[in-house]
């Protein structure tokens, strides 16, 4: 499968892994590239959940496997923090302002290409601090929130330094 970093690498404003100022250590890479900015899909996929958490405000997590063979396994990430597209990039989310969706057009079940836009940066959420991508990968669909993950910037470099996989399954470039 292909990646590519959502944004310039010049845009990361807080690394994975980074405990300063922080009561725990950062489980993404946040990009602030500036609100109501487009934001690519880093690699094809799935949309696997839409979903507002008080903490990260809208979520949308894309699982990551070859299209043709959607099992069970892959990466899953986690784009957060994103902009309403009824209330903006300051949404106070569902309870407060009624939304359903951050999304016009895009639904849990849509197949996703690299690079296709799947979001706008937003400032959602009560660990918000200004308008910003926090983007994380995980193997769970709930990776975002809980459990193990793992620093998404060095993986995208590395599956980018890598030669081209093929599908087990099926034996195409992925």
């Amino acid at each position: 499968m292909k990646w590519q970093h959502p944004f310039p690498e010049s845009t990361i404003s807080s690394r994975f892994g980074v405990t300063i100022r922080r009561t725990s250590p950062h489980r993404g890479t946040d990009y602030a590239p500036g609100g109501g900015s487009l934001i690519p899909a880093v690699t094809a996929g799935i949309v696997e959940a839409i979903q507002w958490s008080q903490c990260l405000g809208w979520v949308m997590t894309q699982k990551c496997a070859c299209p043709e063979h959607s099992g069970s396994g892959g990466h899953r990430i986690g784009y957060c923090h994103l902009s309403c597209s009824t209330h903006g990039e300051d949404c106070k989310g569902p309870k407060i302002e009624g939304c359903t969706t951050p999304f016009k057009n895009l639904k849990t079940g849509d197949s996703i290409s690299i690079g296709q836009p799947v979001g706008r940066v937003g400032n959602t959420g009560d660990c918000s601090r200004g308008a910003h991508l926090h983007l994380t990968i995980g193997s769970s669909k709930k990776s975002a929130f809980q459990g193990q993950v793992y620093d998404i910037a060095k993986f995208i470099n590395q599956k980018r330094a890598e030669k081209p996989e093929v599908c087990k399954c099926c034996k195409r470039p992925l």
